[in-house]
């Protein structure tokens, strides 16, 4: 199987993610009194940020607008990677190693601070990832062209 097979999943997987992290944060779920008063907290509690009033409940939405953003930088990015695994894999080793540094990196947060579902979309990017550096090593070994 060729390295751009693993990157496009990669894409595929990472876009999923996006959408669940943008739908999933578009609105407070709350199910007990307790967190919707958390909620109510955050979203009235409002502090002075280098000259802006800013609540705990903006500092919510615009990381987690942030993250989706990010998400789908990174479903591109991996979607390029695997254009240019195709072309030449030697060029697309460093991008690909930054990519699968960066999921990674989203696996360590989401098992230590989140739930289930990103656990297991940052760990399916994570053995995409690598599965598809291992690939491209070897199709760096073989020639531009990967035969």
């Amino acid at each position: 199987m060729k390295s751009w097979v693993w990157f496009r999943a990669l894409a595929v997987i990472l876009a999923i993610f996006t959408l669940g992290h943008t739908v999933g944060t578009r609105h407070a779920i709350t199910t007990t009194p307790q967190e919707a008063a958390v909620v109510n907290a955050m979203q009235g509690y409002r502090v002075p940020v280098m000259g802006f009033l800013r609540s705990y409940w903006d500092f919510y939405r615009g990381f987690s607008i942030t993250i989706s953003i990010l998400l789908a930088a990174l479903m591109v990015i991996a979607w390029q990677v695997g254009v240019l695994s195709g072309r030449n894999p030697r060029e697309a080793f460093p991008l690909a190693m930054t990519v699968l540094i960066a999921c990674i990196g989203n696996a360590f947060v989401s098992f230590a601070y989140f739930f289930t579902a990103p656990m297991v979309m940052s760990t399916a990017a994570v053995i995409c990832a690598a599965i598809g550096i291992g690939l491209l090593k070897k199709e760096s070994r073989l020639g531009p062209q990967g035969s």
